[in-house]
């Protein structure tokens, strides 16, 4: 994938890694009942917990929030590969920039092209065919899901390994930091700013 690269042939792949994406989402979409997650017998043990801090009625207002946000975030699942591809390969050259590597960006972008497809195309095949939820079938898509990411990650590694001229360990230290300062950071963040909106709504009852 280093070596030889073909952009038509990476855009290809991307593409089709979108279609099996979206065919995923879709799938996930019909079989997801959101009201089942939050209501009667069958919600969440977070939305209990949920109603005993802040109250049924503002509890009421966050699960309208969620709600009304699932949508989009099928939508977003379904250009998910998009992310790993983009995201993926401009974390791990800002962590090699910041080991002190300054190879050319471009061959890294197409082998992400590459290797993003190569492994999210089995696991969204798995879930669309599979299906989400808590049977037999849902339960081995989650596991393939879990093997195509690692196997990604093995993948990268090696790249990394490959592209750098750099040892094994050292690829390894630059995979860790791309993944927790630019993945694992920013989603706590993002997931610490939300629900700071929350706390600050409740305890100025602004619901």
């Amino acid at each position: 994938m280093l070596a030889h690269p073909s952009t038509l042939a990476a855009l290809f792949l991307m593409s089709l890694a979108c279609v099996t994406s979206t065919l995923a989402a879709v799938r996930v979409g019909n079989e997801t009942d959101v009201n089942a997650l939050f209501f009667a017998g069958t919600r969440e043990p977070l939305v209990q917990a949920m109603i005993n801090a802040l109250g049924p009625q503002r509890t009421a207002v966050v699960l309208y929030l969620v709600q009304r946000s699932f949508d989009a975030v099928v939508i977003v699942t379904a250009f998910a590969p998009l992310f790993y591809w983009l995201l993926g390969s401009t974390a791990v050259h800002a962590s090699a920039r910041l080991a002190g590597l300054r190879p050319p960006f471009a061959p890294l972008l197409l082998f992400f092209a590459y290797a993003t497809p190569l492994t999210l195309v089995p696991a969204n095949l798995a879930t669309a065919t599979l299906g989400s939820g808590s049977g037999a079938g849902a339960q081995l898509a989650s596991l393939v899901g879990i093997v195509c990411v690692g196997w990604l990650l093995l993948i990268v590694h090696r790249g990394i390994e490959r592209h750098y001229g750099v040892a094994s360990d050292r690829a390894l230290r630059i995979l860790v930091i791309a993944v927790i300062v630019f993945y694992f950071v920013p989603l706590v963040l993002i997931v610490g700013a939300a629900v700071a909106i929350i706390v600050a709504a409740v305890l100025l009852e602004y619901f």
